[in-house]
This record gives C-alpha cells, sequence and structure tokens, in this order.
C-alpha cells in the first residue's frame, strides 16, 4: 500500500467520523437575565458568520504556514491543544496537505446544536481537505463550528477527530 493511499484512506476515514447536523429553524441565540427578568434573542447573520467560518477552517488547515498561535485562536478551546497541533504540523501528513476548502455552510441553533453537545448557535460545515497540489484529498469531510467569545471557531470534536485517525486511532493530548 502506497503512502499517499495510507494518507488518503486515513483522511477518509475522518470524513466518515464527523457528522452533520440539521436544523430548519433560524439559528437564533436566548439569553436569559435572572436579576432582571429580561430575554434577549440574537439571530446569527450568514451574511457575517459564513465568512469567519471560512476563515477559520482556511486558518487551521494552511499547513504551509507552521505557526501554532493562529491555529489556536480558530479552534474551540484552542490552548488545550496546543501540544497536539504543534506536534502534527510536524509530522509528514501534514506536509501532504495543502490546505482545505469549505464547500457548505449550514447555521444551526437550539435542538440541532445541543444533539451534537454544541453549544448555540453552531455551524455545520462540509469541506475538502486538499493536497498540496491543490487536488481534493478527502471530499465532503463533515466538521462544526461555533461562536467562542464572539468569533466563529472550529469545533474541537472537529479537529481531534481528524488528530485521533493521524495519531493511529489515539487521541491526542488535549481531546
Amino acid at each position: 500500500m502506497t503512502r499517499s493511499f495510507r494518507i488518503a484512506t486515513t483522511l477518509a476515514l475522518a470524513g466518515l467520523l464527523l457528522t452533520a447536523c440539521s436544523s430548519s429553524t433560524p439559528p437564533t441565540t436566548t439569553t436569559t437575565h435572572p436579576t432582571t427578568s429580561t430575554t434577549t434573542t440574537t439571530t446569527v447573520s450568514a451574511a457575517t458568520a459564513n465568512p469567519a467560518i471560512r476563515h477559520a477552517f482556511s486558518v487551521l488547515f494552511d499547513l504551509a504556514d507552521p505557526a501554532v498561535e493562529p491555529k489556536l485562536a480558530v479552534v474551540q478551546d484552542g490552548e488545550t491543544l496546543r501540544q497536539a497541533i504543534t506536534d502534527a504540523l510536524k509530522s509528514t501528513l501534514a506536509k501532504a496537505a495543502g490546505g482545505a476548502k469549505v464547500t457548505s455552510i449550514k447555521l444551526e441553533s437550539g435542538t440541532a446544536c445541543s444533539s451534537e453537545t454544541l453549544p448555540s448557535p453552531c455551524a455545520a460545515v462540509v469541506f475538502d481537505i486538499l493536497s498540496t497540489k491543490s487536488t481534493v484529498l478527502l471530499p465532503n469531510s463533515k466538521g462544526f463550528a461555533i461562536e467562542q467569545n464572539g468569533t466563529w471557531v472550529v469545533t474541537k470534536n472537529t479537529i481531534c477527530s481528524l488528530l485521533t485517525l493521524a495519531n493511529g486511532g489515539t487521541a491526542p493530548k488535549g481531546c
């Protein structure tokens, strides 16, 4: 079995492990303030969220840039994955990957997010993992993004699933 085939197979398995959520309601966030008895509902704008989500996936999967800090900044609880991401960037698998292209984003809320153990709002994201020659290594990968401290980030589960597969099925530290 060739190294390229093993890499593609590993990445394909990662795509199978990640699932997408679905919802027919527009994404909203509801906050209740117990001391004032007021409720605030915020509707998430696709015009604002989609470019931010695309940016987060682009930064995370830009493996030509070995800088760890930007990648940590676009991952949910990124600091807990510092060592895992640092190690992954040194791997031969990282050297073969050339980034990711987001092909679709579906903003979600409420039970669609909570069924994936994610805060609301969240987004189901479909993306292709590309080779260094911009060919698709793993098409239609599924992952998630959430809003964390006012910024859209790739969920920890999305990157941990890929890191676990790249690590021979063993979850790296932080996952």
